[in-house]
């Protein structure tokens, strides 16, 4: 965090829940909520929540589709109305000695998020090491709009599996941004997801 700040990099914080509403061996339907906050923690910057379906249509082949409504406070008291609709395809890999890696390619359309309305493009690499109650896990993350070179997001820390269905994560990210998008920033993230049994 110190080498991050070195940079300029503004301070935020993401949390997010996830909850599947229907569940069985081909769909799943969940509730994606997220709240962020920016400026050392001062203030929220952003609410978001919406719905994703995810078609189980291979072993290793997942295409989802969602949407979400994301009201976000671009200045002080300055709140706008934005929304997301995005879609893409997973792809995940368990290989030898509990590793398991999963990718993801994405398109997405932001609407009246404080900006003009665009497209952005994002590929995401995600290793989880080991199987057992705690386990250490890396991410990365790049972005990119029409104009090129968006972001790059460096992410880790560690999931905790609290029960058969409920699972907790804490980590750290660094969000390495085109300064006409923002500039740099580093967040504290934390997930909280819940799994519900196939019916």
């Amino acid at each position: 965090m110190a080498s991050a700040m070195a940079f300029g990099a503004e301070v935020y914080s993401w949390h997010s829940f996830d909850t599947p509403v229907i569940t069985n061996s081909r769909f799943e339907l969940a509730v994606h909520q997220r709240m962020r906050s920016r400026h050392e923690l001062h203030y929220l910057d952003q609410v978001r929540g919406g719905a994703i379906l995810r078609w189980n249509a291979a072993e290793r082949f997942t295409p989802f589709v969602g949407a979400y409504l994301q009201p976000q406070q671009i200045r002080p008291g300055d709140w706008t109305e934005g929304r997301r609709v995005f879609g893409g395809v997973e792809v995940p890999f368990r290989f030898r000695g509990s590793l398991a890696l999963t990718t993801r390619v994405a398109a997405e359309r932001h609407i009246a998020t404080g900006r003009p309305d665009h497209n952005r493009y994002r590929s995401y690499e995600r290793l989880v090491i080991g199987r057992g109650r705690f386990s250490p896990y890396l991410q990365n993350e790049w972005l990119a709009v029409r104009q090129g070179f968006h972001s790059v997001r460096n992410s880790g820390g560690l999931r905790m599996r609290v029960t058969g269905q409920l699972t907790v994560e804490a980590g750290y990210l660094f969000d390495f941004r085109r300064a006409a998008w923002g500039g740099n920033r580093q967040a504290i993230v934390t997930a909280v997801k819940w799994q519900r049994r196939e019916r």
